[in-house]
């Protein structure tokens, strides 16, 4: 756990890189943050899973480095849509220069 607040839970970068691979490696959600140490109690018992399906999201969209990088604070995008938004401009832009060059 990086940082907590009465609004929300940040989580290192490590801790969910880890967690992803020990739930690909068979690892259910609840037990891995039972085992990290959190209280359910406290966060809630949807929390965990919460987590891990956005967190498997960007993990398979992205690979490793998308968990690794700090997301908070970036316009409120995630992950995916940055990326999406990123290879949008960049189609927009080559389809620009394929008609600017047919001219």
């Amino acid at each position: 756990m990086k940082k907590v607040t009465d609004k929300s839970i940040t989580y290192t970068p490590e801790f969910k890189l880890e967690a992803v691979k020990a739930y690909e490696a068979g690892k259910m959600p609840m037990d891995i943050f039972l085992r990290a140490g959190f209280d359910i109690d406290t966060i809630g018992r949807k929390k965990p899973k919460k987590n891990f399906h956005r967190w498997r999201n960007i993990y398979a969209a992205h690979g490793e480095a998308s968990l690794l990088e700090e997301q908070r604070g970036k316009g409120g995008q995630t992950a995916s849509k940055q990326l999406v938004h990123r290879r949008k401009t960049e189609a927009c832009r080559s389809a620009h220069q394929v008609a600017r060059s047919g001219e």
